[in-house]
Formats: structure tokens, sequence, C-alpha cells
């Protein structure tokens, strides 16, 4: 099979493996992010890993081609996308719309930690029956919680599909412009490939960034 054949085999393979792990749940702790300074879900570099996963299906075809002698460059795909303008623009957007659902999340954790005090508080006072209706509604503020933590996950993950997307796209697209302008046999996504050395000259992520920025401007 040729190389853009395998390639894009494996880029289908890729794509239907694409499923968060069973251990990255969103939790309802918070803590400050690294850019914006507001609140974000500890859950978050987890989805921003699997961002970048489903972001390299678009540069698989060119890292199937073999490097045989000729000319190749690497592009860190993570730090382009979230370095050129509307990259940033995006991922203040997505901060920004994960603080307003952190509200809703907030308000069932506080719930769920006053009933726990409250039961802690009256569990050698109370009567069995006060006891048993503390614990009956603790445990559905527990499952409430749960609920209101699954949907925002899922939907996290199709508003971060939304915004990232076109970018990533665009990306692409400058890159295949640039390397075909430029002479290079292959593109490589940098982060992914077991390298012992690399010249600067084959980093091509600053140049893509600028033309990015000048082809695609934020107003």
């Amino acid at each position: 099979m040729g190389g853009l054949g395998y390639g894009l085999m494996v880029a289908a393979r890729f794509m239907l493996s694409d499923t968060l792990p069973a251990h990255a749940t969103i939790r309802g702790r918070l803590e400050p992010a690294h850019v914006t300074g507001s609140r974000v879900w500890l859950g978050w570099e987890v989805a921003m890993q699997i961002i970048v996963r489903w972001i390299s299906i678009l540069f698989v075809v060119f890292a199937a081609i073999p490097a045989v002698a000729g000319n190749v460059g690497f592009l860190d795909t993570e730090r382009a996308i979230k370095t050129v303008k509307e990259g940033q623009r995006q991922y203040q957007a997505l901060d920004a719309w994960a603080n307003q659902r952190a509200d809703e999340v907030e308000s069932k954790q506080q719930r769920v930690t006053e009933l726990t005090q409250r039961l802690n508080a009256q569990r050698n006072v109370a009567s069995a029956d006060a006891i048993r209706q503390l614990e009956e509604g603790l445990l559905q503020a527990q499952r409430d919680l749960e609920d209101v933590g699954r949907a925002l996950q899922r939907d996290f993950e199709a508003k971060k599909m939304e915004l990232l997307a076109r970018v990533a796209t665009q990306v692409r697209d400058v890159v295949g412009e640039y390397a075909a302008t430029n002479g290079f046999d292959a593109i490589f996504v940098f982060e992914s490939q077991p390298l012992v050395y690399v010249a600067e000259s084959a980093l091509i992520t600053d140049t893509v960034i600028r033309l990015y920025d000048e082809r695609f401007p934020v107003e």
C-alpha cells in the first residue's frame, strides 16, 4: 500500500479510536488558568491533549510518507494553534464558556457539601427517620452533581471541536501551501516524533504562525 493510502487508513483508525479515557472525568474543582487567570476544569489538560490528538489527524497523511532523502520539516501543531491570533481568541472563548457552565456545577457541589456537613452534625443526635431523609437527600444531590458533570464534559467536547476545527483546518492549509512553495517533501508533526536531533531550519512552526496571522488576520 502506498504512503498516501496507508496514511488515510491510519487517519480513519485514529478518528474511530478518539474517545475520552475512562479516568478523564470532569471534576467539581477549579483552578486558575495559566493564560487568562479565570477558572477552568482540572480536566483541562486532558481535554487539551485530546484536542491535539484530534488535530494530529489532519497531519497524519504527511507523517505516513517515508522520510527518504529530501527536504522535510517539522511542525508543532499544538503551539501553532495556541499561538496564532485566531487560536488565542478561540481558546479564550472556550475558557469563557467553561466558566459560565462552572457556576452550575459549583452550585451542585455546594449542595453536596452542605448536606454532608448537616448529616455529620446530626448523625448522633437526630432520629433514625431524620438521618434516613438526610442520607437520601445527599445521595440525590451526588447523583445530580454527576449528571451535570457528564453533561458538561459532553458539551465541552462538542464546543472545543466547534471552536478549533476551523483553526486546525486552516493551519493545515497554510502548512500545505508553504511546503509546496518551498520544496518540502514531507512535513511531520513535531511532538509525535521520537527524534534525537532536528536542525532549526527544519522547524517551520514560527513561520506557519506568521503566515497564518497574515492570511487570517483577527479584526
